[in-house]
């Protein structure tokens, strides 16, 4: 049985997330950066999603003031 990895702070998977989604963003495969960071497809792309889930709360936060 594999030893389990050591769980990321919501800060690290956030900036491991915004690496991600630059990459893909840049035309990389998710399996390429999978490779690259040694992680599951499965767990880039969670990365990646809750990436885009922070920056869309956090635009719609800042855009709220101004329709206020």
């Amino acid at each position: 049985m594999a030893p389990a990895r050591q769980q990321l702070s919501r800060r690290e998977q956030l900036r491991l997330g915004r690496e991600i989604q630059e990459q893909y963003d840049h035309g990389s495969s998710w399996a390429a950066i999978a490779v690259d960071f040694d992680l599951s497809k499965t767990r880039v792309q969670q990365l990646a999603k809750l990436s885009r889930k922070d920056c869309d709360e956090k635009a719609r936060r800042h855009q709220l003031p101004l329709f206020g």
